[in-house]
């Protein structure tokens, strides 16, 4: 057995001239439906009902040449099977899968077992959840060890386009196996996986992961996946064998309504030739592709009077370049000249008392008294203004057309942005959106259910949770969307985080908020707090994220309004002698009351957080100017004493 840093060859390749490459087989589904099988039938149940055509298939391709042949097992685990009544049969499917591939290849060809990803998982280029993780590790330990114990030379982890699940189906067969590992990534962007990790960073992980040779297969057709090494030239860079397997070319539809794929086998076996001239030695097909492709593809290698393959077409494109998606330092052209960039809320927060208020975007289409609240707190010393996302649920005017009309002010706006109103199509949009705007700070948050607004009966999106949307945003500042596609120029996103203290496990909290930090958030905005000693506690546990927090603070207009605040509003505690205080005023004193609630907790705050984060109620912005003149003034005071 061959270390995964040892040039790895199976029992049977094509030596031509000086040149040694592995021919691998086409489809097996797309095939056996252009052979009359009903689209919607499952191939991989074929090894149970028709073996003979399954052999008949596999025996195709040895005779066109493919020295190396897939088991028919590509979807052929227990969630995909069960879709088919075949659940409880993956063992036999497998097995039975090799038994076929073994007896078609007789000593021609090796065979190599065959694993996809699983189907209906998590599916947004987000981290994968742990129980869904699990649950996946359970699908490919399954199928990986019924092909294991049927004998097959090595594997083949195709198909892929999102390099943390294939990674975890390599950590599977490791475990199980020490036969070679070829793993094949199906990107949807030329040069970038669907979760966002360049090809050569993609591959140089695969490699210490146990692989043995890294490719591409699928999606991006034989173009798409030529351009993908010829930006990874030169590919001695990067150490290891190359594996290329394409669809036939781009799937699309006909006049009559059949689906097909664009291009022939000579213009396959051209571009295949390319990518051998590149330097990978692995090459076989994908959908659309038949055991003609593979023919020709055979011929026009022999044909070569060195093993270094001639073709009609020029090739070359970007060879030499280095590879890379996008200018992350996103640097100015030689003698531009570009303003200067205000200081961000971090930056600022590490030199001085920074303050953020928030202005609750208004319910009806009149915004004069959102943008007096603005003005004024804006003249009183705050730093930016910080709007939420229809919290509650509750309809109000967007939050992305009021940050516009605060900019207009000569005001810095900071953006809430909710999993719980746009799918991931909306969601890059609108992040997009308020890039082009020049906004660059936002929180991400969760979002309340739409059930506790004033449309219960409304969708709660929710594609991704708010530490996998942190994890893309942080993708939109590489300059890489969503789906893996480069967006030119990166993002300038300063990116906020929630942290809900009233818990009933505060250190199950804390470990969260340490995924987000983790996850990429820059800096950490509370839920407005009424505890001096919940404020010490929080510091305590917050010091080590090596990430700014700002403390929540809303001053208290009612005991009416506190007991809301109490017992209706998701993660809001109001503490017993707060309450009280409440209780004890009347209703001419309770904002006054509540407004020296808030002056004290100030004071607090200031003890251990450089960062306010003061909450307007009721846009009553009287109140958050004097706590913002109130914290100047001390600051000030503070200053000048020492």
């Amino acid at each position: 057995m061959a270390t995964k840093d040892q040039v790895v060859w199976p029992a049977h390749s094509l030596q031509v001239g000086n040149r040694r490459y592995v021919i691998g087989d086409g489809a097996m589904a797309t095939y056996l439906h252009q052979r009359g099988v009903p689209i919607r039938v499952s191939a991989e149940a074929l090894n149970l009902s028709d073996p003979a055509l399954v052999e008949e298939v596999h025996r195709a391709y040895v005779q066109a040449g493919s020295t190396m042949i897939q088991t028919n097992t590509f979807a052929a685990n227990r969630r995909s099977l069960a879709r088919h009544g075949l659940g409880n049969r993956v063992r036999e499917v497998n097995q039975t899968a090799v038994a076929i591939a073994r007896k078609a290849a007789g000593q021609a060809a090796s065979v190599y077992g065959t694993i996809a990803p699983v189907e209906g998982g998590n599916r947004y280029g987000s981290a994968l959840l742990n129980e869904e993780r699990q649950q996946l590790q359970a699908f490919y330990e399954e199928q990986v060890e019924a092909l294991a114990a049927a004998g097959i030379d090595g594997w083949i982890l195709e198909t892929f386009p999102d390099l943390e699940e294939l990674l975890m189906a390599v950590e599977v067969v490791t475990t199980h196996s020490n036969l070679p590992i070829v793993a094949n990534l199906s990107p949807e962007e030329i040069g970038v996986t669907r979760d966002g990790v360049g090809l050569a960073e993609a591959f140089t992980a695969l490699r210490a992961a146990g692989v043995h040779v890294t490719g591409i297969n699928c999606r991006l057709g034989p173009y798409g996946i030529l351009r993908s090494f010829e930006q990874l030239q030169p590919l001695a860079d990067i150490s290891g064998q190359y594996a290329a397997m394409p669809n036939g070319g781009m799937l699309h539809q006909t006049d009559d309504g059949a689906l097909s794929y664009t291009g022939d086998e000579e213009n396959f076996a051209d571009i295949m030739l390319r990518m051998a001239n590149l330097g990978v030695t692995w090459l076989g097909g994908c959908c659309g592709t038949t055991p003609a492709h593979i023919r020709t593809l055979v011929l026009r290698l022999k044909t070569s009077t060195d093993g270094s393959a001639t073709t009609t077409a020029q090739h070359g494109h970007g060879a030499g370049r280095p590879w890379r998606v996008v200018n992350r330092d996103d640097k100015p052209a030689v003698g531009e000249i570009l303003p200067p960039t205000p200081q961000s809320l971090v930056e600022r927060v590490q030199q001085k008392t920074t303050i953020v208020v928030e202005l609750d975007p208004p319910k009806t289409l009149n915004c004069d008294k959102f943008l007096e609240g603005a003005r004024a707190l804006r003249d009183a010393g705050c730093d930016l203004i910080t709007m939420a996302d229809n919290s509650l649920g509750s309809v109000r005017v967007s939050n992305m057309a009021l940050a516009g009309m605060l900019q207009q002010e000569g005001i810095e706006p900071l953006v809430h942005v909710t999993c719980r109103d746009r799918n991931l199509i909306g969601q890059q949009s609108h992040l997009m959106g308020l890039s082009v705007m020049g906004v660059r700070h936002i929180l991400l948050i969760t979002g309340d259910p739409s059930r506790y607004g004033d449309l219960p009966g409304a969708s709660s999106v929710y594609d991704v949770s708010s530490i996998d949307l942190t994890k893309m945003v942080r993708r939109l500042n590489d300059g890489v969307g969503f789906s893996g596609k480069a967006l030119t120029r990166p993002a300038k996103f300063v990116i906020g985080t929630a942290f809900n203290p009233h818990v009933r496990n505060f250190d199950k909290a804390i470990e969260r908020l340490k995924r987000k930090v983790a996850a990429g958030a820059d800096y950490v905005m509370t839920q407005p707090v009424y505890d001096a000693a919940m404020m010490e506690r929080i510091a305590t546990a917050t010091l080590h994220l090596g990430v700014p927090v700002f403390i929540g603070i809303m001053p208290l207009t009612s005991l009416r309004n506190a007991e809301f605040l109490h017992y209706q509003v998701p993660g809001m505690t109001i503490p017993e002698p707060v309450l009280q205080q409440m209780r004890e005023a009347s209703p001419e004193s309770a904002q006054e009351v509540g407004l020296a609630i808030a002056r004290d907790l100030c004071d607090e705050a200031c003890q251990y957080f450089n960062g306010l984060y003061l909450v307007t109620p009721f846009l009553k912005y009287d109140m958050t100017v004097s706590l913002t003149k109130y914290i100047r003034a001390n600051t000030a005071a503070a200053v000048r004493s020492l």
